[in-house]
């Protein structure tokens, strides 16, 4: 299962499936929010998204190294997501945010 770390406190998963989300939350600690990713809004995963200083939010795909670029809520989560789709594989039909 891998993961992308949103913020010092939250991690996002994701699943092609409804059975893998639900086989995959049994081997997750406290999960804050596990929904269809039609169904996510965008003031749900804004307060697990990594905030920067001067205003946005972090562009995941963004290499460590790079001065960092300032991405809105939307952008930001769907780069998480892109992310992901990169080390998996698959698309992300469901996804689940764990309070590390």
């Amino acid at each position: 299962m891998n993961s992308v770390k949103l913020s010092a406190y939250y991690r996002l998963y994701a699943f092609p499936d409804y059975q893998g989300m639900q086989s995959g939350r049994r081997y997750l600690q406290r999960v804050v929010l596990a929904k269809a990713l039609a169904e996510v809004q965008e003031n749900e995963v804004r307060t697990f998204l990594q905030r920067l200083n001067p205003g946005g939010y972090k562009n995941y795909l963004e290499p460590v190294h790079n001065p960092t670029t300032y991405f809105s809520a939307d952008r930001s989560f769907i780069s998480a997501l892109q992310l992901l789709y990169k080390s998996n594989g698959y698309a992300a039909r469901y996804i689940v945010v764990e309070r590390v």
